[in-house]
This record gives C-alpha cells, sequence and structure tokens, in this order.
C-alpha cells in the first residue's frame, strides 16, 4: 500500500511538471498571437495600380488629335513623357466600404478628373482640361521621404468616372491606392508594429542572454562565445529600427554607413559561435579559414558600393554568394562533428535543424490546405529572392533568425549543462563531506568508548586490589564471616554493574547505552538482543552504521503516539558475518526516491543515514536491506566480521 502510494505520488509529480510545461507553452502562443495581431491589416488598402500583364480594370489611352488610342500595358512603358489616361467608374461598393480619398505616387505629374470635371492637380500652373492636359517637362516631386499625392473624393462618388492623366516619366507604373484614415491607420500601426515588436522581442532576448551569461560567469562558468550571440541579438534589433527609420523619417539616429553591413553581420555572428563550438580540429580550421574569406568579402564589398558605381563593385563584390559557401560548409561539418566527433552540440543542431525544416513543410501544407495558401506563398517569396543573386536580403534575413535561434537554444542548453553538472559536483562533495563528517563522528565514539573502557578496566583494578587487601585483613584476624559477607557484597555490586552491559563489545556497548537515554526521554521502548560474545569487530563502520540506524529509528518512532514507540536491535554472528536488525514502529508513510526511504525533516543534515549505512556495509562486502513488516520498518545490515 505504501509502495502502491508512493508511485502515485511520483505520477501525480510528473504529469504535474509536464501540464505547467504545456501551460507556458499555451500561454506563450497566447501571447504571440495577441502581439501578432497588431502587425494585421483587416481594412486594407483597394490596391488599382496597372501591372505589365494585368490593367486592374481600368481603361487606358492616348488622345491623338482629339480622338482616343487605346494603349496596352506592355505599351505604355515605353511612351516616355506623354501624357496617359487611366480611366474607370467607381463603384457603389468602394463608397460603402468608406473609401474616402486616392493616394498616388509623388515622382510624377497628376491632373484627376470626376466626370469630367477636374478635381485635382499638382501642376496647377497649367491649363487642365480632359481634352488638352500638358505638363512641364521639367517636373520634379516634392523632396520629402515618403510624401504622397492626395487627393479627396467627394461623399456620392459612386457610378462617377474617374480619370488620371499622368506621364510615365518615372520609367514605372503610377502607384494608384483608394484610402480611408482607417486603413491609413491600420497600415501605418501594421508597419510600426511589425518592425519595432521584433525589435522588442529581440531586446527581451538580449537581455535574457545577457543576464543568464552573466548569471553563469559570477557562478564560475566562462562561456565567452555566448557573447557573440549576445551581440548577435542586439544587431537584429538595430537591424529592426533601423528598417523602421525608413518609413519614419525623424528617427534616423541609427543610420550610418556602418548599418549597410547589418544583413551579414547578422548571418556571420552565429556561424562564428558555431565554430567555436567544434571539436574536431581539422573541421575547426577549413571552416574558420572558409568563413574569414566570407566575412571579408561581405564586410569589404558594400563600401565599395558605396564609393563606387562601377559594375564590378555594383555585382561582382555586391554577390551574396560569399555567404552561400559557410552556409553550404556548415552542413557538412555539422554532420562531421555529429558524426565523426561525438559533438553533443552539433547533434543538437542536425536535430534542430529537421526539426526546423519539418515544421516549415508542416506548416506549408497546412496553409495550403486550409489557410489559403499565404505561409507557403511566403516560403516562396523567401526561396525566389535567391534569383538574381545579388541582394537577396530576405533570404539570409531568415537564414540569420534561423541560426540564430538554433545558436541560442544550443548555448542556453551548455550553460545549463555546466551549471547542473557544476551543482551536481558540489552536492557530491556535500554529501562526501557529511560521510566524512560521520565517519569521523563514529571514529569518535569509538576512540571515546575505548577510553571509558579502559578507565573502568584501570578503575576495576584499582578497586579490585583494595577488595583483595580487605578479605587479606579479614582473614588474618580470623573475621571469616565478615569476609564472605565482604565477598557478597562485591559480587552483588558487579551483578548489579553488568546489568548495565547491552554487549561485551565496549563500542557498541557506548552508542546502546548513548541512544538508551535518549530513548528514554523520549518514552521509546528499547529492546535488545545482542549474542556477539566478545569476538573483534570492525568498530569504525559498526559505529557508524548502528549510530545511523538508530537515529533514523528514533527519528520514525516519534511519529507514533506515546506508549507505541518500540525500537528492537538484534546482532549476532554467524559463519563471520555480522548481523544486525534495527526495526522500530512507524505511522506507515514512507517516501523513497532513488530506491532508498528519506527522511522528511526539511534543511541540512537530513536524508543521507541510509546512504552512510549502505556504503559503510559495501566497504565490508556486505550488503543492506529494508521492509516493512506487520507496523514495523525492518533494517538488515550484514558485513564481514573479521
Amino acid at each position: 500500500m505504501t509502495k502502491n502510494f508512493t508511485l502515485r505520488k511520483q505520477a501525480i509529480a510528473t504529469i504535474s511538471k509536464y501540464a505547467a510545461i504545456l501551460l507556458l507553452i499555451l500561454l506563450t502562443i497566447w501571447i504571440f498571437w495577441l502581439l501578432s495581431d497588431a502587425t494585421r491589416i483587416q481594412a486594407e488598402p483597394l490596391f488599382l495600380t496597372p501591372w505589365l500583364d494585368d490593367a486592374h480594370g481600368w481603361d487606358i489611352y492616348t488622345l491623338e488629335n482629339g480622338s482616343r488610342r487605346a494603349v496596352s500595358t506592355e505599351e505604355i512603358i515605353e511612351m516616355g513623357d506623354r501624357v496617359i489616361y487611366f480611366s474607370r467608374l467607381l463603384t457603389k461598393e468602394q463608397e460603402e466600404e468608406g473609401y474616402t480619398f486616392l493616394s498616388l505616387d509623388f515622382y510624377r505629374p497628376y491632373a484627376i478628373f470626376l466626370d469630367g470635371e477636374l478635381l485635382y492637380t499638382n501642376c496647377p500652373a497649367h491649363e487642365m482640361r480632359m481634352d488638352a492636359v500638358s505638363f512641364p517637362k521639367d517636373y520634379a516631386p516634392t523632396p520629402a521621404l515618403g510624401e504622397y499625392v492626395r487627393c479627396s473624393l467627394p461623399a456620392d462618388f459612386a457610378g462617377k468616372r474617374l480619370t488620371i492623366a499622368t506621364t510615365l516619366q518615372a520609367a514605372y507604373m503610377p502607384g494608384i491606392l483608394l484610402c480611408s484614415y482607417r486603413t491609413e491607420a491600420e497600415e501605418l500601426i501594421a508597419r510600426t508594429g511589425g518592425e519595432l515588436m521584433p525589435a522588442a522581442g529581440y531586446a527581451v532576448i538580449t537581455l535574457l542572454l545577457s543576464g543568464i551569461w552573466l548569471f553563469a560567469f559570477f557562478q564560475g562558468i566562462h562561456d565567452y562565445p555566448s557573447l557573440l550571440l549576445i551581440f548577435a541579438a542586439l544587431i537584429q534589433v538595430l537591424s529592426h529600427l533601423r528598417q523602421f527609420s525608413f518609413f519614419a523619417p525623424s528617427s534616423l539616429a541609427i543610420d550610418s554607413p556602418l548599418a549597410i553591413c547589418i544583413p551579414a553581420v547578422e548571418v556571420l555572428l552565429p556561424l562564428a559561435f558555431l565554430l567555436l563550438q567544434m571539436k574536431e580540429r581539422t573541421s575547426r580550421l577549413i571552416f574558420g579559414a572558409i568563413l574569414a574569406v566570407s566575412a571579408a568579402f561581405s564586410l569589404m564589398s558594400p563600401f565599395c558600393a558605396l564609393f563606387s558605381d562601377s559594375l564590378f563593385f555594383n555585382y561582382f563584390l555586391g554577390l551574396y554568394l560569399y555567404l552561400f559557401c559557410p552556409l553550404a560548409a556548415l552542413l557538412i561539418f555539422a554532420v562531421r562533428e555529429a558524426v565523426h566527433g561525438k559533438n553533443h552540440m552539433f547533434i543538437l543542431l542536425f536535430y534542430g535543424f529537421c526539426a526546423a525544416v519539418c515544421l516549415i513543410a508542416v506548416l506549408c501544407a497546412v496553409s495550403s490546405l486550409w489557410g489559403g495558401g499565404a505561409f507557403a506563398n511566403e516560403i516562396a517569396n523567401i526561396f525566389s529572392d535567391l534569383y538574381p543573386p545579388i541582394y537577396p536580403n530576405l533570404f539570409f534575413y531568415w537564414c540569420a533568425v534561423v541560426l540564430f535561434a538554433l545558436s541560442s537554444i544550443l548555448a542556453l542548453y551548455q550553460i545549463i549543462r555546466r551549471i547542473a553538472m557544476m551543482r551536481t559536483d558540489l552536492a557530491l562533495q556535500t554529501e562526501h563531506a557529511r560521510q566524512l563528517d560521520s565517519r569521523l563522528s563514529a571514529q569518535k565514539d569509538f576512540y571515546e568508548a575505548r577510553l571509558a573502557h579502559e578507565d573502568a578496566l584501570r578503575s576495576l583494578r584499582h578497586d579490585m586490589a583494595g577488595h583483595l587487601n580487605t578479605l587479606a585483613t579479614l582473614l588474618q584476624d580470623e573475621k571469616t564471616a565478615e569476609a564472605q559477607k565482604y565477598l557478597e557484597g562485591v559480587a552483588k555490586y558487579n551483578k548489579e554493574q553488568a546489568a548495565k552491559l547491552f554487549c561485551q563489545n565496549p563500542y557498541l556497548n557506548a552508542v546502546l547505552q548513548n541512544y538508551a537515554a535518549k530513548c528514554k526521554e523520549q518514552q521509546i521502548e528499547l529492546v535488545c538482543h545482542i549474542g556477539i560474545g566478545n569476538q573483534e569487530l570492525p568498530a569504525t563502520e559498526l559505529c557508524l552504521i548502528l549510530n545511523n540506524a538508530l537515529e533514523n529509528a528514533l527519528e520514525s518512532s516519534l511519529t507514533m503516539p506515546e506508549g507505541e514507540r518500540i525500537i528492537k536491535v538484534q546482532a549476532a554472528v554467524r559463519q563471520n558475518q555480522f548481523l544486525l536488525r534495527v526495526s522500530n514502529r512507524f505511522d506507515g508513510c514512507l517516501k523513497v526516491e532513488d530506491g532508498l526511504p528519506v527522511s522528511e525533516k526539511e534543511g541540512e543534515g537530513h536524508g543521507y543515514g541510509l546512504t552512510n549505512i549502505r556504503q559503510a556495509a559495501e566497504r565490508r562486502d556486505g550488503h543492506m536491506e529494508y521492509h516493512v513488516l506487520d507496523g514495523y520498518f525492518v533494517l538488515d545490515v550484514t558485513l564481514r566480521a573479521d
């Protein structure tokens, strides 16, 4: 029954632990979902920009001698600064969805007409009529970053024809959006959240990694390679803040020439961390050389491109091919380290990479089947960014994210593992010190008992000499009756003193006398049956075993009510084996850890008694067993007697 109760208790503890981990994962997913809601747009602007193969509902034409000539989207790119008209009917659905203004790019001149009436132009110095629109040859946009042309629509625009006259002197299609205050606000919030939330996340990761690193440092674990990951997290923060500054012109403090190296540094830092985790000398040298050459080109080429417009610097040195080399080499040497070098860090890296690939595949499949394919399209866009391979920022950004995530997990695993090993060593040293202290205590009892025994022998010799002198004097005086009476008194005294001895072995007797006094104080009945005679026994181990056994028995007996407390000690020597049994009544509650009952007392100095007994018995080629019988906890110890 006690064993079943213990098993149930352990099962409940295990279930509680895994339930807490699952709850933490679900809570993290829920918080992530809440925060990611701020990066999604529910009311999007209506995208009306024509493409090369899609006019997006526009009637596109030019005016030649007062007559219209339809123009295809393929033709208009080559029409230079000629005026082109984009015309369409505005619908009732667009009005009901709350669109209130047009948003146009600012690179070109515009004239906007609604049912033939001029609604807006950004070239007011020129006469604008539907049949005669002209723009200045030297038109230049307003020199402001992100400044868009806005044209408010009337409240009843449904059913009216919108016509936009412009030129293609900017060499690409005009950007045309139908917007509202709501769509603009949501788009701004989503763009802001899309950059600032990752920046905040990486900032938190930076602080966590720094805190863990400092904690490990003050514990004596100097994991200097992990500083590369802390710096990589900080670089990610700066990268996202820099992206935010592109559409927030007032925030340009961190946009310096050095920022052009950020994409390469994001990839190189986790690679450098993994390089320092390699154990095989050949792998480290070859991969280090590849990484050094790639780092040199990655940090040199952006600066060269800043100061030169030549094809060589903008194409050949601007290629990201130098980053493909260390990434490919990492896959090769990671497998080599895991298989040949038995490097547990790279074994975990390999499993982590496989898990990431499987997760992406599952998400793509789920997205294609039930999510409209948005995630699968995003993955396709990442890989399509590889061609042409001049600036595949998106691909290498996600490479940096995956490498950083895997490397951070490995670094945390390594730090936690080393802390756990250090604490295990400390616990072993503490237990060893306790065992040594217990042995020293047993040796102290041994020598104290030996001194007491020698004192008793000296006292006996002294007393015997006195008794003999007294008897000799009485006999010389022919007082035979008095001498006989005196001798009977001495015999009676010696018999009373012998009754206080539990056994002839002075060391075990000293331990039993000590605990007999303690048991008397606690109203515990101590019953001893010791049959070892005068045989020489290993006193140090016996004192240690009996001390710990009686201490545990006394502690367990205190859980019983007075009158039901009893401890029994039985000892004998059979065929050169010392047999000891210590049994005590207890309340039936037995807490077992690692196969041994443990003390339920809190604090230092408890929970090592049975461990010390077992180790002492094993030192004398013996063993220890325990069981429960009729309400008694029974401890049996056997060891070699000589």
